[in-house]
């Protein structure tokens, strides 16, 4: 095989993995980005519903995804689900940082959840919105450094680079962002969101799953950015 054919496989490869990369960072963040609506649910929520995420078992994932089909089980069994799910979020999510797990990264900023809100985190994530030429949407009425916010933006990112003609240096700039804008914080918010004991186990075990997903695939940008273009396996 030539170099040539070589390089166009591991593009295709790459933009395969990136489409995949960009879904699931895009899902994750409408999970956290607001309560569940009724559309969301009913589309979401069924029995067998997270399928098209079975690939994240491929990544280790398998235990992190039975617990959060486990939960949604245990959901669709009371007789307003998406009300208990409601009630949920807003404990977890709607409160003060004492009893709650905030979705800022300010609030981890600290030696405690009860750090100041909005400071340099906020101001650090508006800085990468700027760079990218990236904007939160006008319908969500958030702190840059929310979640869901860094979330959607690595959903861009996997699609724009998707194409990347240097894709090692693609992945290492996703893997920068990866640690600066999240992994620094993100273990305090999965352990928050289980300390707060909601009455469902839906987004604790979505928090579980989430930081096992972005540990993932920091490896897998690592070992593209340390080695150049290789052949890129996704998630899915």
């Amino acid at each position: 095989m030539s170099a040539a054919e070589q390089g166009a496989i591991e593009a295709a490869e790459w933009a395969l993995a990136s489409a995949t990369r960009g879904r699931l960072y895009g899902w994750f963040s409408a999970l956290f980005a607001q309560e569940v609506s009724e559309r969301l649910y009913r589309s979401q929520f069924a029995a067998g519903a997270f399928a098209p995420f079975a690939g994240l078992g491929g990544l280790g994932l398998a235990a992190e995804l039975q617990r959060l089909e486990a939960a949604s089980a245990a959901l669709r069994a009371v007789e307003l689900p998406r009300l208990e799910l409601a009630a949920d979020f807003a404990q977890l999510f709607l409160l003060d940082g004492r009893t709650s797990a905030l979705p800022y990264a300010s609030a981890y900023a600290g030696k405690d959840a009860a750090a100041p809100l909005y400071g340099a985190a906020e101001a650090r994530m508006r800085d990468f919105l700027a760079a990218r030429a990236l904007a939160i949407q006008p319908g969500f009425r958030e702190p840059a450094d929310h979640l869901a916010v860094a979330l959607a933006f690595m959903a861009e990112l996997a699609g724009k680079e998707a194409g990347s003609a240097d894709i090692a240096a693609a992945a290492r700039g996703q893997a920068g962002f990866l640690r600066d804008a999240l992994l620094d914080w993100l273990p305090r918010f999965v352990a928050r969101c289980r300390q707060a004991a909601p009455r469902f186990d839906f987004y604790p075990a979505l928090a579980a799953l989430l930081i096992g997903f972005v540990r993932a695939d920091l490896s897998f940008l690592d070992d593209l950015a340390g080695s150049g273009p290789a052949a890129a396996t996704g998630a899915g």
